[in-house]
């Protein structure tokens, strides 16, 4: 646990480790030794997966915090009893980092009420120490704010230094950062937050920072500050590049009208002395980038407070002075850089080289309520969120806590131009500027098979488009309603189940709405986090497998007349055959929970009757056609043999028809060619897709009935524990090439192939062929994707937009786009 005890706020971070599960698997096992995967580590000390928790309390409310503390107990290990850095004294007294000057004026209450005693971080270190974390490790976290416009900015971490950060608190501190702990305090100012709220206090009344920013939202400075249309009768100076608008003189207009403070709204004092302070620190920082030749200049501290307003003023400022050569930048855990740094100076963190693909950002229920806004305590048990769910539902925004989404109102009021309408609102970002939980999983690693994973992109669909957001949000709302039905009865149908599921849907619902109002809400999204967004929630009000029953049964169904396809299968001519598993693969795609389209077919017949009518309707040429070219490189040409591939990984879709009567009959294709097969499947249940915790049964089941499955599924160690009866001695089975299982690291409809499981990274190094079926894998995401290896991307486009915009045909239409090796 650490903290940052400011003047005016508490940020805590503490960190939850997760619960080490002693596995039996034999089938991870025997992976781990196929594939060289050690429990090791290359450090004397491990990094441990657990959860970043970030939470913010006013220093006025610290009872609350300590009191928050004492319930988790978190002063005593609580939440992380194993912890890797805990240095609790044998007499039991806890020492807790903390930096900020309330690290000196609270430690007395701290070890009065909790017993712990503050091991005081020097603040600038922890500052540094904190930015030099979040620019490396977190994918999204800068971001430019123009125009009322945010636009996230990836950062090379090798192209990281140096850079100007800005720390504007009460007062301004300019931070040259040259690398991890170099760093030099080039610059300040004493004209910071301090001031804007001193001043505000003095001429408004104003009793809180945030008081004093939500009158600046209603204000007009037009009243108060002069403007150079007010020098020059209304014209722009464009001699100097000065328009009319332009402030020319912060509170100058008061100096020639007969009027007494009272005259003058509250609203345009604030927001003129809003615009006067952050035009000056953007007007000097940019100064001080420019004395050492710095482009990148951070902004962060109190002061911003993710206020859209001020952002736009400071840009604005860069911008102008710099005329567009530097530009300013912030950070969506700005507020917690300090603490962070604190939680950075534990000796033997293991996260001195943590790694971007490492960090996964999660939202829970509470994300589209809080963020950048001060909140108490967060929920605490599933019976908390729940009840909290249903009042704001009754209340609305009246509810208080956790904080309810802002209203909406208008942005775009770029730097110093005044409102374009009368009357016009600033929207504050507060609530926008969402920080979610930092989930880290040290088994995490870059697909070593992308042929740049620099340059790639794993989402087809840009989000950034507001139309085509729109769209799939309404796909997923209309969807949700079935969802919910699903969920309520694979946990049988319970009032408790009942209420579980009413939760969800308001909190996905809640989520949905917040991104509508501000799309970049949680940083940059594609249609793939929106997707793993919503399994993350059912997962949240503890719905872990939704379609477990609609799954067996379709799995039962599907392995019933597996032994039949087989048959015809062997009684073809080899192009025929491979043609046949390629349409069989694409027809038995047609099976998808989570398209609306296909959830209709399902009441027109059995999955197998679907199947067969899928299969007769397969006519080529095909939307995407590679077939050939394909079939060329399996089958060769003329008197030209084609080289085996030596390893291949499928990356299977749905349960039933589409693993066992798609995937499983043209792995057994590659099994019989000599080639190694490993099918990588999802860790975690999402929608109907198959799991790697249940495909060695699914294998184990279709290996009864064929003789090349039962023998490659006991040389991959997937047939351990499985009672098959077998005619086959022992020297037959060492020579087969081995059919293998690796989970995918996701629990997710769609791949981020920057983030997979170590078994999957270390089964990639040595395979020449690449097959991703299925809509999630080969369309929303990876169609564009580019491989070292050869690929094979096999998908129905079961989504009507999709088909359009991907690749300009139909719902129905097939994919099977085949690219050689990069």
């Amino acid at each position: 646990m650490n903290f940052l005890l400011g003047c005016s706020l508490i940020k805590l971070v503490y960190f939850s480790r997760h619960q080490d599960r002693p596995t039996t698997d034999k089938r991870k096992k025997t992976v781990k030794e196929r594939f060289g995967i050690s429990n090791g580590n290359r450090r004397s000390y491990p990094i441990l997966g657990g959860r970043l928790h970030f939470v913010k309390f006013e220093t006025s409310k610290i009872n609350e915090c300590l009191d928050f503390i004492s319930s988790k107990q978190l002063h005593c290990g609580g939440m992380d009893s194993h912890s890797w850095h805990s240095e609790t004294s044998s007499n039991g007294n806890a020492v807790i980092k903390a930096t900020g000057g309330g690290a000196y004026k609270f430690a007395d209450l701290f070890k009065e009420r909790l017993g712990v005693s503050l091991d005081k971080e020097d603040e600038m270190d922890c500052l540094v120490a904190g930015a030099n974390f979040l620019l490396k490790a977190i994918r999204h976290e800068a971001f430019t704010h123009m125009e009322g416009q945010k636009e996230f900015v990836q950062i090379d971490q090798n192209d990281l230094f140096p850079y100007l950060l800005v720390n504007i608190g009460s007062g301004v501190s300019m931070i040259k950062v040259d690398g991890d702990g170099k760093f030099e305090r080039v610059s300040g100012t004493n004209v910071g937050g301090g001031t804007y709220w001193g001043l505000g206090r003095l001429l408004t009344k104003c009793k809180s920072f945030d008081e004093l920013l939500e009158l600046s939202q209603r204000g007009d400075n037009r009243t108060i500050d002069m403007l150079v249309g007010d020098i020059y009768g209304g014209m722009d100076y464009s001699k100097i590049g000065l328009s009319a608008s332009t402030i020319a003189s912060s509170f100058g207009k008061t100096i020639s009208e007969k009027k007494e403070l009272t005259d003058y709204r509250p609203e345009d004092i604030s927001l003129s002395l809003l615009r006067m302070i952050s035009y000056n620190i953007g007007q000097i920082s940019y100064l001080n980038a420019l004395r050492f030749g710095l482009k990148r200049i951070f902004f962060g501290g109190f002061f911003i407070r993710g206020h859209a307003y001020t952002m736009d003023t400071i840009s604005f400022a860069v911008h102008f002075w710099s005329k567009g050569e530097a530009q300013a930048m912030f950070l969506r855990h700005e507020g917690f850089l300090g603490v962070l740094g604190a939680f950075m100076s534990y000796e033997k963190h293991g996260l001195d080289d943590l790694m971007v693909h490492q960090l996964v950002e999660r939202f829970p229920m509470g994300a589209p309520y809080t963020g950048g806004k001060i909140h108490g305590p967060p929920l605490g048990n599933l019976n908390e969120k729940i009840s909290w769910m249903e009042k704001f539902v009754q209340k609305g925004t009246e509810i208080t806590a956790p904080v309810p989404m802002a209203p909406p109102g208008t942005t775009g009021l770029g730097g110093f131009e005044v409102p374009s309408s009368k009357g016009g609102t600033l929207r504050s970002d507060a609530s926008a500027l969402n920080v979610g939980v930092l989930h880290l999983v040290p088994t995490l690693e870059v697909f070593p098979q992308l042929a740049d994973p620099k340059m790639y992109e794993p989402n087809t669909i840009d989000l950034s488009d507001h139309n085509e957001l729109e769209y799939w949000f309404t796909v997923l709302s209309e969807h949700l309603s079935d969802l919910v039905d699903k969920a309520v009865a694979s946990e049988g149908g319970t009032d408790d189940a009942k209420r579980r599921g009413d939760a969800f849907a308001r909190a996905f619902s809640a989520h949905l709405a917040r991104l509508m109002e501000e799309p970049a809400a949680y940083g940059k999204l594609g249609l793939a986090n929106l997707l793993e967004l919503r399994e993350e929630c059912l997962r949240e009000f503890q719905f872990v497998d939704v379609y477990r029953s609609i799954k067996q049964r379709e799995n039962e169904a599907s392995l019933a007349v597996l032994p039949g396809l087989l048959a015809e299968l062997d009684s073809m001519t080899e192009e025929t055959r491979l043609l046949t598993l390629i349409e069989g693969v694409l027809a038995a795609n047609i099976f998808d929970w989570g398209s609306r389209a296909c959830v209709e077919l399902y009441h027109k017949g059995t999955i197998i009757e679907i199947y067969r009518m899928s299969r007769n309707k397969m006519q080529r040429p095909w939307r995407v056609d590679d077939f050939d070219v394909f079939k060329e490189r399996m089958l060769g040409s003329g008197d030209k043999k084609p080289r085996p591939h030596k390893r291949a990984l499928l990356f299977v879709d749905n349960s039933g028809a589409d693993v066992v009567l798609g995937m499983l009959p043209l792995a057994r294709e590659l099994l019989q060619r000599g080639t190694e097969v490993v099918l990588v499947a999802n860790s975690l249940p999402a929608l109907n897709d198959v799991t790697a915790m249940e495909l060695p049964d699914i294998v184990a089941e279709a290996a009864k009935h064929c003789d090349i499955l039962r023998r490659a599924a006991e040389a991959g160690g997937l047939l351990v524990d499985a009672m098959i009866n077998t005619s086959d001695g022992s020297k037959e089975n060492s020579s087969s090439v081995p059919l293998m299982v690796v989970e995918n690291g996701c629990g997710s409809p769609c791949i981020d192939l920057r983030q997979v499981s170590s078994e999957l990274a270390a089964a990639a190094k040595d395979a020449d062929l690449i097959i991703l079926e299925g809509m999630g894998r080969a369309l929303h995401t990876n169609f564009n994707a580019r491989f070292k290896c050869e690929a094979l991307k096999l998908a129905m486009v079961k989504n009507q937009r999709l088909a359009e915009k991907l690749i300009k045909g139909n719902i129905y239409d097939c994919v099977c786009r085949y690219e050689p090796a990069s």
